[in-house]
């Protein structure tokens, strides 16, 4: 799930995301995320008898109309603990300060900009982040703060 409040920046990583074979559900704003979430979420307890988060991934865009990225994971964790969120955003910094309350290990951030497959990589679970020296695929730049992980994608991996 990506909740998004720009569409063209929406529809590139739905784009992105579809080439590898995931499936996309687009929301624009926070109200229309958390209300999508809940229904879903709803309907897998109800139906399926599924406990687990009604999305392998939510990526959310920190500043959006109606209700910020942390107000939705705050919400949706409230529905679910477990679910795997990951915050889009060039404010990452700020985004740090003000999840205080969500420090879980299934929050991370992804620093803007970067490119589309390196998001890609980040979602499938195939890049590991570290500060030890190691140059990893993509040159991934990657931190842990209070148990929060950061990531961002080195500037000259861009050429």
């Amino acid at each position: 799930m990506i909740a998004e409040d720009n569409e063209y920046t929406a529809k590139q990583y739905k784009t992105a995301l579809e080439k590898k074979g995931h499936r996309v559900t687009i929301t624009k704003d926070g109200v229309e995320c958390i209300d999508l979430y809940n229904d879903e979420a709803k309907y897998s307890e109800l139906f399926k008898k599924d406990p687990h988060p009604p999305f392998d991934v939510v990526l959310l865009d920190q500043n959006m109309p109606r209700k910020s990225g942390i107000e939705v994971a705050k919400d949706i964790f409230k529905v679910r603990r477990n679910q795997r969120i990951i915050f889009l955003s060039a404010y990452g910094q700020a985004i740090l300060q003000n999840v205080k309350g969500l420090k879980e290990d299934t929050i991370q951030i992804i620093q803007k900009p970067f490119s589309l497959n390196f998001l890609t990589k980040k979602i499938e679970g195939r890049v590991i982040n570290s500060r030890e020296g190691r140059k990893l695929p993509e040159r991934i730049i990657g931190d842990k703060v209070n148990n929060l992980m950061t990531a961002t994608q080195d500037k000259e991996a861009f050429r």
